[in-house]
C-alpha cells in the first residue's frame, strides 16, 4: 500500500499525466476505500470472513496487475481504485479473522503485533520500490512483487482453517480462575 502513497503520482506522470491530474487520480483511493470497507465488512458479516479477506487481498494483487500493465492514466486509475477497495477493508476483516483464529482473549496482542509490523513492511516496500526504480528505470519489478504478495496473501488466508490456534478459555469462568486447578 505504501507504493501507492509514495510512488503513484510519479508513476502516473510517467504515463503522461500532470502532477495535479495524477494527484486527483490518487484521490480516488479514498472514495473506493470507503466503499470497499463498507462492502467487504458487510460481506464479512454474512460469509466466512477468511474468504472475504482473501478476496480483499486478491483485489490488491489485481489492482497492482492493472498498474503493471497500465499504458494510460485511466487504466492506472482503475488499478489504484481496485487497490483502494481493499485498502481499509483488511483492517476490520483482519481483526475478525484474528479473533476467530486466536480467540478474543489474545486479540489485543495479536492485532497489535500485526498492525505494529505492517508499517515496517509498507516502509520497506516504498524504499525497495524506489531503489528498483533508481536502478532499473521502471517500477515493473516492484509491481510484479506487490502483485505477487497480494495474491499470495489471498491464497494463504483463503486456505481452509483446520483448527483454532488458541482456543478461548471457558467464558463462564472468571478469568482468574481459568488457569486454577480444579477442586
Amino acid at each position: 500500500m505504501g507504493f501507492v502513497n509514495a510512488h503513484f503520482v510519479a508513476y502516473a506522470e510517467g504515463l503522461g499525466a500532470s502532477s495535479i491530474v495524477a494527484a486527483g487520480a490518487l484521490a480516488t483511493v479514498g472514495v473506493t476505500g470507503v466503499v470497499g470497507a463498507l462492502t467487504f465488512g458487510n460481506l464479512g458479516d454474512r460469509f466466512n470472513t477468511r474468504y472475504v479477506l482473501a478476496v480483499s487481498y486478491s483485489f490488491r494483487g489485481i489492482g497492482y496487475a492493472f498498474l503493471l500493465f497500465a499504458n494510460s492514466l485511466p487504466m492506472a486509475t482503475l488499478g489504484v481504485m481496485i487497490i483502494g477497495a481493499s485498502w481499509t477493508s483488511v483492517i476490520s476483516l483482519t481483526g475478525s479473522v484474528s479473533a476467530e483464529q486466536f480467540g478474543l482473549r489474545r486479540l489485543g496482542t495479536v492485532y497489535g503485533a500485526i498492525f505494529g509490523i505492517m508499517p515496517l513492511g509498507a516502509a520497506s516496500g516504498v524504499w525497495i520500490a524506489g531503489r528498483i526504480y533508481d536502478t532499473q528505470g521502471s517500477y515493473d519489478i516492484a509491481l510484479w512483487a506487490a502483485m505477487g504478495v497480494g495474491l499470495t496473501a489471498a491464497a494463504l488466508i483463503g486456505l481452509p482453517r483446520f483448527r483454532q490456534l488458541a482456543p478461548e478459555i471457558n467464558e463462564t469462568e472468571p478469568a482468574a480462575m481459568a488457569g486454577a486447578p480444579a477442586d
